[in-house]
């Protein structure tokens, strides 16, 4: 799938660049126990072409950065 301008745009750029307007909230990315889980994501899915963006912060991978990705392996198929 290709990325539309907006989403190819935010890739690399620091997380505290907010989201472009076609990005709709889709969850976070967590790893850890319960109790103790650090975030590691915001996830974000595009309306206009369909790609998964990565808000991540300094636990995600690249940390402090946009990142491209793969639909979430628990989301379900459309």
């Amino acid at each position: 799938m290709q990325p539309c301008d907006a989403c190819r745009d935010l890739v690399g750029k620091p997380s505290s660049v907010p989201p472009h307007g076609d990005l709709a909230v889709s969850g976070v990315g967590a790893v850890g126990l319960p109790g103790n889980m650090a975030k590691v994501s915001s996830r974000w899915n595009c309306t206009v072409c369909g790609n998964w963006m990565y808000q991540n912060t300094a636990e995600g991978y690249p940390p402090n950065e946009w990142a491209i990705g793969e639909r979430p392996a628990n989301w379900p198929a459309k």
